[in-house]
């Protein structure tokens, strides 16, 4: 009986010395697509004399004093929202939620001259016009502290590459594009941090300084034919179909090209100079990897999650391949709107 009245006892104690101030935690959801944008809101918690401090967490070191504003999360996965209150006698609370990222797939169409943003299903998230018409490849960068969407486009031989935000569709800058045929953009994050770009008409890939697109160095077909003896007596260059940098194989990682002509899928190592000014090489390596005849022709690729996606022109749709085989392996994005799909980007 004796421990019966003790239970008792504590339990009375403990909600005695419970804080008497409530963090509440107001989102405005806790499930999206990246780029997701969730409203925050603290105003409802509640505390003696009220809240005189709010402090939020998103995860991976992203915090907020005020009480309420919104927030982009910019990567997928799962993430602890944590809101902690201190009222102004001092005491404390802490509330925590769980929210899910989920990841999503940029793909621009040709003759919409349409940018859209869809789930892993399919589904259109976002759509965006663009100023300029026949876009042909896109990826996103970070450019002056900000994540941007990068849009090259033909537009009528008036050669552009758009810098977009890709939160509000707004294009931020214009700049004219290194050749004729602007085509796929891919960006490499490791070491110096740059924008790939391959041209269709003049058959070459170029670096580019994400701030500005300057032009810092051009690799030809000459270049790949004298410094890498796979694609010496093969078509290289000749129908470029897609390009993907992954940050796999060395320091400055691969940078990956799909040759149309032939649907081979060939690795370059990036061997970087010792500054962003410096020559950078870039290597063909191992062997070329043929894709499923059932995919081709293809007009975008990108390297996701061990696997090679591409867009399957002809069908509209969007493939998941085996990276060692090539061969399909049954997943597929399909429905979305548009009839010429260009380009891919899974952003993750």
């Amino acid at each position: 009986m004796w421990l019966g009245a003790l239970l008792a006892l504590v339990l009375v104690l403990g909600g005695c010395f419970r804080s008497p101030t409530q963090a509440v935690i107001g989102l405005s959801g806790i499930a999206g697509a990246v780029p997701w944008t969730v409203t925050f809101d603290a105003t409802g918690s509640t505390g003696p004399d009220g809240i005189t401090t709010t402090h939020w967490e998103f995860g991976e070191e992203d915090e907020s004093y005020e009480a309420s504003g919104t927030f982009v999360f910019q990567h997928a996965g799962t993430f602890t929202v944590r809101l902690t209150v201190r009222a102004a006698d001092g005491s404390t609370d802490v509330e925590e939620t769980t929210v899910e990222v989920a990841p999503a797939v940029w793909v621009a169409d040709e003759n919409l001259n349409t940018v859209y943003r869809l789930s892993m299903t399919g589904a259109v998230l976002d759509s965006f016009a663009l100023p300029a018409t026949e876009p042909g490849g896109l990826a996103l960068a970070v450019a002056e502290g900000k994540t941007w969407l990068f849009v090259a486009c033909m537009n009528g031989g008036n050669q552009r590459i758009l810098r977009m935000d890709p939160v509000t569709g707004t294009v931020d800058e214009t700049y004219p594009a290194p050749a004729q045929s602007p085509l796929h953009l891919t960006y490499n994050t490791n070491g110096q941090k740059q924008i790939w770009h391959v041209d269709g008409l003049s058959r070459k890939i170029y670096r580019l300084n994400p701030p500005d697109l300057q032009v810092y160095e051009s690799f030809g077909q000459t270049y790949f034919k004298a410094t890498s003896p796979q694609v010496t007596n093969v078509p290289f260059l000749r129908e470029p179909q897609g390009l993907d940098w992954t940050p796999e194989g060395s320091i400055a990682g691969s940078l990956w090209y799909l040759e149309g002509e032939t649907a081979k899928l060939y690795e370059m190592t990036v061997i970087p100079g010792y500054d962003i000014m410096s020559n950078t090489q870039l290597q063909v390596t191992g062997d070329p990897v043929t894709l499923d005849a059932g995919v081709v022709p293809v007009s975008g690729i990108d390297i996701y999650d061990g696997a090679i996606w591409v867009v399957d022109l002809n069908r509209h749709r969007i493939v998941e391949l085996d990276l060692t085989t090539g061969l399909a392996t049954g997943k597929q994005i399909a429905g979305f709107p548009g009839s010429r799909a260009v380009g891919l980007e899974i952003q993750y």
